[in-house]
């Protein structure tokens, strides 16, 4: 796999996985009772961006890293598949 192939499949992988972790813990306002005024009920009280984004980064580069030696070490080629 080269350089930009890697990038490319590496973005690809964490957006993917940003979007299954961002709904863990997550409490709207109508859970907790909470209502500020002018906003959506349904809207999170504390989206803790930050440690989502740790936890798909870390998450996609143990993926990435299986990946990239599974195609490094010829046990999987997707060329062969496509």
């Amino acid at each position: 796999m080269s350089l930009i192939g890697s990038i490319v499949v590496f973005v690809n992988l964490w957006m993917i996985i940003l979007f299954m972790v961002l709904p863990w813990g997550v409490r709207n306002q109508l859970e907790d009772n909470k209502f500020q005024k002018g906003t959506d009920p349904g809207a999170p009280i504390k989206s803790k961006m930050r440690k989502k984004v740790l936890i798909t980064t870390l998450i996609t580069t143990i993926v990435f890293t299986i990946l990239f030696l599974l195609t490094k070490f010829d046990i999987i080629s997707l060329r062969k598949i496509i």
